[in-house]
């Protein structure tokens, strides 16, 4: 029925010139999608990286903002004690008379 002697010159002609061919063909085809796949994730690092700096940076400031804050409350409670213990011993003024 089949000539297994006709199979093998299709099989060395496949060989020799299909698979380099399709090899070539798919090196053409997948370079640009790897090329860009490869570019997605670089930039995408770059946009996590752009993203963690502007988080850390609004963390800092978060930071200075409470230290001012607590320095704040530190003068005022200060101030509040210099009050109650300069009012307990003496009379307030009197306005005229």
């Amino acid at each position: 029925m089949f000539d297994f002697a006709l199979l093998i010159p299709l099989l060395a002609i496949f060989f020799i010139f299909g698979v380099p061919i399709m090899a070539v063909a798919t090196h053409f085809v997948l370079r640009p999608m790897v090329r860009d796949v490869i570019g997605a994730i670089h930039g995408k690092a770059q946009a996590e990286a752009q993203d963690l700096t502007n988080r850390v940076g609004r963390l800092e400031q978060v930071i200075l903002d409470q230290g001012t804050q607590i320095d704040r409350l530190v003068e005022a409670e200060s101030f509040r004690r210099q009050l109650e213990a300069g009012g307990r011993g003496s009379d307030p003024p009197s306005l005229g008379g």
